[in-house]
């Protein structure tokens, strides 16, 4: 008895903080949508946008409902709910599993993807038809990662400008012209790019297997209580 209530509490716990991040995802979905019917994306307000608003709504409903279940069926001990609670882990443990194996094999090809992006962006960086989004994302970065250009400073100078940008140098809103030297980024980005996606991406998926490891012995709780609840369920 001693360990079904360590367990019951256990559950109570986990899925009660489940319930608060179901929450605050839905009330961002929420968020998106009022902020949709307004300036500046009444222009955008289909495609991507209305994709991401409904992904955020229902994976926060469908969070914020494995909470609850998770809490009322560890407090009643009710085993209908209780089958739910498992059966909706069980949903979750395939998506993880299958969004963490999908991670680790797409690995190469996110970063070869980022790497040509950047390339591109870079190329396009000085010409007068390039979108401010895209120098900004280089300039941001560049800065960032302590880099210049693909393969260094001289991938600008081979432009018809011939001018580096200013996030190649360390002093922040410093012209390269007028960076100390030891300030100025001399390694191209190629490298450090690669290996910052990459550890994006295996922590991503060191997240994803502990939420896993978390799901597994919530699955194997829920059951465990469920075996030894009382056999009449008091919702049926």
């Amino acid at each position: 008895m001693v360990l079904k209530d360590c367990i019951r509490v256990f559950l109570f716990i986990i899925n009660s903080v489940t319930v608060i991040v179901g929450f605050a995802i839905t009330a961002v979905g929420v968020y998106c949508v009022s902020k949709s019917k307004s300036d500046p994306f009444t222009d955008i307000e289909t495609g991507n946008l209305v994709g991401f608003i409904v992904c955020t709504l229902l994976i926060g409903l469908f969070v914020l409902l494995l909470g609850l279940l998770g809490c009322f069926g560890s407090l009643t001990q009710s085993p209908r709910m209780m089958n739910v609670y498992m059966g909706l882990i069980m949903l979750v443990l395939v998506m993880e599993v299958g969004v963490l194996v999908g991670s680790l094999v797409a690995k190469g090809s996110i970063v070869r993807t980022a790497e040509e992006g950047f390339q591109k962006y870079v190329d396009e960086y000085h010409s007068n038809e390039t979108d401010g989004d895209v120098k900004r994302a280089v300039d941001a970065i560049q800065f960032n990662l302590e880099c210049c250009g693909v393969d260094g400073p001289s991938d600008y100078l081979l432009t018809n400008e011939s001018v580096v940008p200013a996030s190649c140098c360390g002093e922040e809103e410093t012209e390269w012209e007028e960076c100390g030297e030891e300030d100025k980024f001399q390694d191209g980005c190629k490298d450090k790019l690669h290996s910052f996606i990459g550890d994006v991406i295996s922590l991503f998926g060191v997240v994803i297997g502990f939420a896993v490891l978390l799901d597994v012995i919530s699955l194997f709780g829920a059951l465990y209580v469920k075996k030894n609840s009382p056999k009449y369920d008091h919702l049926a």
